[in-house]
């Protein structure tokens, strides 16, 4: 993927819905996430999209950790 172009988004939520959410992040797996791809694809482009989910949700993750929601 060439020069992402960047966005912000701002979220509210109740915070047992964000601490949910965090715990999901937390237990998320690659397996997951490549599962969720398409099958159709070639694995290796399965694996870079799986790739991109991950860094997506784990900006989510930081974000929420950032608000002090951050289960261990």
């Amino acid at each position: 993927m060439s020069d992402p172009k960047t966005i912000q988004i701002i979220v509210s939520m109740p915070e047992q819905f964000a601490w949910e959410l965090a715990q999901f992040i937390k237990r998320s797996t690659f397996d997951m996430y490549l599962e969720m791809t398409e099958t159709h694809l070639p694995y290796e482009e399965r694996k870079e999209r799986a790739c991109m989910m991950i860094a997506g949700i784990e900006a989510v993750g930081g974000a929420l950790a950032e608000a002090s929601v951050s289960p261990r």
